[in-house]
């Protein structure tokens, strides 16, 4: 029997209604009420993050602080300054005593080559390094809390490639870089006064050496005390690195046994 009507099937219909044909997308109110609440998350999340990253930066900074504390003033220990010629006509004597004097100015005595110095808030103790003897020089480096590689640029050293190290200072380079290295620096010696003379030959000698030490190794003039004063000034307030083995196995360092 036949139908009374014609049944034609909604989702082909060409005449929906507008309720129809949206009754599957979500409401503005709903919409924007979701969109809040992720913005909330977001901000929520960028606040902890923020929090956290000056939460980090404030322990940074606390950290450094004690530690130049701890590094500073008149009951600090002692920093261990090792003197190492390059070349065995470098003269460390005169090197030490400037550095010595420089920092006993207002001291009474020297005593052992420690000295607490007021002007610099800080006590130092200066070593050299006997050149030719590997054995000491590797304890010395073991303790050193800044090894000072001293070049002259009168020395030429005929035995080797460089100008400014001869073959025990290369010998001692390499055993030093097997061991891993403390903080460094390389006194230049026996610069010219004239300014022009002086700046040239400084940068003869650092590009001629920059490769033998790390990237962070820094070159200073050291022949008039004006000089050493710039040093120590900077010294003071640096920030000093020990090799990661020293952490746990720790050396002693005694004036007298």
């Amino acid at each position: 029997m036949a139908p009374t009507h014609q049944v034609n099937k909604s989702h082909k219909s060409r005449f929906s209604s507008k309720s129809s044909r949206n009754i599957h997308k979500t409401s503005v109110k709903d919409r924007l009420a979701i969109v809040k609440s992720d913005r909330n998350v977001g901000k929520g999340a960028r606040a902890a993050r923020l929090q956290r990253n000056k939460m980090i930066r404030e322990q940074k900074r606390a950290t450094v602080l004690k530690q130049r504390r701890e590094l500073s003033g008149s009951k600090c220990p002692p920093r261990l300054i090792v003197l190492f010629a390059l070349c065995a006509t470098v003269d460390l004597e005169s090197l030490a005593d400037d550095l010595l004097s420089l920092l006993s100015k207002q001291s009474s005595a020297v005593l052992s080559g420690t000295v607490s110095s007021s002007e610099y808030r800080t006590r130092v103790t200066v070593l050299k390094a006997p050149h030719g003897d590997l054995l000491s020089c590797m304890e010395m480096a073991k303790v050193a809390d800044l090894l000072v590689f001293v070049a002259s640029t009168r020395s030429l050293c005929e035995e080797t490639d460089s100008y400014f190290i001869d073959s025990f200072g290369n010998q001692c380079l390499s055993v030093f870089r097997s061991i891993g290295l403390p903080s460094t620096a390389v006194f230049v010696r026996d610069l010219p006064t004239e300014v022009k003379q002086r700046n040239e030959l400084k940068k003869i000698c650092t590009s001629s050496l920059a490769s033998e030490f790390p990237e962070d190794c820094k070159f200073y003039p050291a022949d008039t005390k004006d000089d050493l004063h710039k040093f120590l000034s900077l010294f003071k307030e640096q920030r000093l690195k020990t090799p990661h083995w020293r952490t746990q196995r720790s050396y002693l360092v005694a004036n007298k046994v």
